[in-house]
């Protein structure tokens, strides 16, 4: 599988940003969870639930807040996993569920926000446009449509295939090695994740 350049730039700079983007990510996640190969399952996991449920987003629905809750309950899934695992140990204490939705809400937000900001120039100009309008800012469908001067119909329809054009480039971002900055790398590591995927996400 090659990389799909459908804004017309090199090939390399889209690659460098789906690096960049997958290396925010397991960042993140490491320094939140101070566990580079629990970060990388917990990343992992969220790569399915987004690329299997991408299209169960509607209007009014926004792709930034619907990531965020999804990279949200990932978290809160996993701790409560763990928290299972390891209840029997005398001194052991799990995140609350509280502490992952109250205070790190900002800051998962934000990861999030940052990896739409960076993926957006990856896209046709109109698609990355009407993603900004609907997904980052929350401009209002009816003020999208008469700032494009399209019909909130035709807005819809463009909103929906710019959604599937992004759900491509994350695909393409979890596909990407981190480590070395190659696509479908054969280090353990993305051979894992490929496998992660196409086990959680059928034919993705």
């Amino acid at each position: 599988m090659t990389i799909n350049n459908s804004a017309d730039i090199p090939s390399d700079v889209v690659r460098a940003v789906l690096v960049e983007v997958h290396r925010d990510f397991l960042r993140f996640l490491t320094r939140r969870m101070g566990n580079a190969d629990e970060a990388a399952d917990v990343l992992h996991e969220f790569y399915v639930k987004v690329l299997s449920r991408i299209d169960d987003v509607r209007d009014p629905d926004k792709l930034r807040a619907w990531m965020r809750r999804v990279l949200e309950t990932t978290l809160i899934d996993y701790y409560r996993a763990q928290g299972r695992k390891r209840r029997t140990e005398a001194n052991y204490q799990y995140l609350e569920v509280a502490h992952v939705v109250g205070e790190d809400s900002a800051e998962l937000d934000s990861v999030i926000c940052t990896c739409l900001y960076k993926l957006l120039p990856t896209l046709k100009p109109e698609y990355a446009d009407v993603l900004w309008r609907a997904d980052l800012v929350g401009e209002s469908r009816t003020v999208s449509a008469a700032e494009l001067k399209i019909t909130e119909t035709n807005l819809r329809v463009r909103l929906h295939r710019a959604r599937q054009a992004l759900k491509q480039r994350l695909e393409e971002v979890c596909r990407t090695c981190p480590i070395h900055g190659y696509f479908d790398c054969n280090c353990e590591y993305s051979q894992r994740q490929r496998l992660g995927i196409k086990q959680g996400s059928g034919d993705l």
